[in-house]
């Protein structure tokens, strides 16, 4: 019996890809009794049945206990979630294993796109995929004790749509509205623009649901200091704006019992101490003030940790395994709203111009190896030329792809000693083919006369140490470049309002892939405030490859959608890959417990490791 009716996003006139739920569960609604499952597998194969004990991943006998004090450098400043202002303290995502939030699904880091229930006891899927539908654990419970309702799915989804930021807003632009059939079920239906099939049941699954009855008499779409209610395993106990964060395990967490948080959530306290500067941070983590750190700078990755406690064996540094979201951790995105920058082969001349090889021996001392794609380490990159697979996915855009694509591999420029006369000539003739060409001692364009000019937008130092060289190399061309310093705010007005050529973007996509897709490539986000999609990409192949790729209903399909996406991302030059996203390095202090072995998707920490008192005892610290 349909008890509300949830108004969903009015259709957009601008072309949005279908992204659609895999129908691996069920029945029609028309019948009597629909048919659940107990999660939802991308492709229709689970590894762990209903009636499954834990994760093989974890250590279901972990003890609980202890303390874990880690570093932010967010600058904080709001609990509200998923608001399209403010910034909101680690610990609150969905993804973080802090878990303020549950959602309705939980992700197995050891299989490819399995979800298993969270809140949601179980799931069925249309066969038409057109809806799907949740059926809520009747013990679920927020933490003042009320139940988690289908009306708090429903009023987070409407939160999303009035409140969230526009890349968000557009994600989730599937839903056509939320029917709520009683305190624990309700229906998403989707809309069907283009097909409806797999891939984004776990965006839906994962998004933090958020208690409508605490928000009823607040306001969702301002920001506030003041801790929220959740439901998750850890809630805040102490808050200091932009200083620390402290979240205290909830003992008699509703979901302790369920399987899948069987041997997780170990901690009984995870603390945030703010560090604003690397240095400092990485002095305190030496000196002891806090237990864990992913080091992301090569410099002192190779010889930054060279102190007495290491040499005893109290700090340990490793590799962990990540493989649930792919692509580019840093890549220099152009802006190709801009006049001078919508010309491909200006876009190319810029590739060419940066000195990946330079800036990997130079700044990063071997560090990386660049990624020639966006999905680099996966079968999902696109490699030599289009097979046939991909080549009936291409053909019908052939007009507006370079004909290259079809039948050369894609491939950067390889130098390294930061001055390659080959590929900057190569750039200099793009340049010119372009219109643009040298006088005066600069380069500027042959009809108008102006000078070509660059404004890069960093935020930190290490980003602006990234692309130094790379303005010699500009020089070179004639071109005059800038860099832009500046601090957040003054970053996020820029970006609002498209006032920058270059800029540092990350791009990490999950595997299976899933909206962000839509919020990095899609024509419908190319020219909304604040927009994912940083360079402006406004291509019917793309967007008809993305919609392939999230509605793939197999392995084999999407890897072809996929591939044809890279291609046609990588022969436009929007971006110069930098950094793939990859294991993290890390280095801790070795008094803690963990499984014996890792996910193969992931390693959980730290919602799988636990305090080992023993190990703790050993390491004498120093005042």
């Amino acid at each position: 019996m349909r008890e509300q009716r949830w108004p969903g996003p009015r259709r957009r006139e601008t072309r949005v890809a279908a992204l659609a739920l895999v129908a691996v569960l069920g029945a029609p609604l028309a019948e009597a009794e629909p048919m659940y499952r107990h999660g939802v597998s991308v492709f229709g194969e689970f590894k762990y049945p209903p009636d499954f004990e834990h994760f093989d991943y974890v250590n279901p006998i972990a003890p609980k206990g202890g303390m874990l004090v880690l570093a932010t450098g967010a600058n904080w400043n709001s609990f509200t979630p998923l608001l399209h202002k403010g910034i909101n303290p680690p610990g609150t995502s969905v993804i973080n294993a802090a878990g303020l939030y549950d959602g309705l699904l939980t992700q197995a880091e050891d299989e490819f796109g399995t979800f298993y229930g969270n809140l949601a006891e179980s799931v069925m899927i249309a066969d038409d995929a057109s809806w799907v539908r949740f059926r809520l654990r009747p013990e679920a419970r927020w933490h003042d004790g009320e139940p988690v309702t289908a009306r708090d799915v429903a009023f987070t989804y409407e939160h999303v749509r009035e409140n969230s930021r526009h890349d968000i807003q557009s994600a989730f632009g599937m839903i056509e509205s939320i029917e709520v059939h009683g305190e624990r079920e309700l229906t998403f239906h989707l809309l069907d623009l283009n097909g409806l099939s797999a891939m984004v049941v776990n965006s839906l699954g994962k998004l933090p649901i958020l208690p409508e009855h605490y928000w009823r008499d607040r306001d969702i779409s301002q920001t506030t200091l003041t801790p929220p209610l959740g439901s998750g395993p850890y809630r805040v106990g102490e808050a200091r704006q932009s200083r620390t964060i402290l979240y205290e395990r909830v003992p008699d967490y509703w979901g302790r019992h369920l399987a899948i948080h069987r041997g997780r959530h170990n901690f009984d306290y995870i603390r945030y101490d703010s560090y604003r500067d690397a240095t400092v941070a990485r002095e305190a983590f030496r000196k002891g003030l806090f237990d864990f750190r992913q080091e992301s700078d090569p410099r002192f990755w190779h010889n930054g940790y060279d102190i007495p406690a290491r040499d005893k064996g109290w700090i340990v540094m490793r590799r962990h395994n990540y493989g649930i979201y792919v692509g580019l951790s840093r890549g220099i995105a152009i802006n190709g709203r801009r006049e001078h920058l919508a010309d491909v082969r200006v876009r190319e001349a810029l590739t060419l111009a940066f000195d990946f090889g330079w800036y990997n021996r130079t700044i990063s001392q071997g560090f990386y190896t660049q990624p020639e794609s966006y999905f680099a380490h996966t079968r999902f990159a696109a490699v030599g030329v289009p097979d046939a697979a991909e080549l009936a996915l291409l053909a019908r855009f052939r007009r507006e792809l370079p004909e290259r694509l079809f039948n050369q591999p894609f491939a950067l420029p390889r130098h390294g000693i930061g001055r390659n006369r080959a590929a900057l000539l190569r750039a200099r003739e793009l340049l010119r083919e372009s219109g643009w060409t040298m006088r005066d001692g600069a380069l500027r364009h042959e009809d108008s006369g102006e000078p070509f000019s660059l404004s890069i937008v960093v935020r930190s130092a290490s980003e602006q140490r990234a692309v130094m060289q790379y303005m010699d190399q500009l020089r070179r061309l004639g071109i005059e470049g800038r860099i832009r310093l500046v601090e957040t705010s003054r970053y996020i007005n820029l970006m609002k309002d498209f006032d920058f050529d270059i800029s540092l973007r990350h791009y990490g996509v999950s595997q299976p892939p899933g909206v962000e897709l839509i919020a990095y490539f899609h024509s419908s986000n190319a020219q909304r405030p604040l927009t994912a999609n940083r360079s402006g990409i406004e291509l019917e192949s793309v967007d008809a490859m993305m919609t392939r790729a999230l509605n793939a209903r197999s392995l084999v399909d999407l890897t072809a959608a996929q591939r044809a996406l890279d291609r046609i991302l990588l022969w436009h030059f929007y971006t110069i890959p930098l950094v793939a996203v990859e294991g993290l390095r890390v280095v801790y202090w070795d008094k803690f417990g963990r499984p014996p072995t890792d996910a193969k998707y992931r390693t959980g920490f730290p919602d799988t490791w636990w305090y080992d008192e023993a190990k703790a005892a050993r390491i004498k610290l120093s005042n």
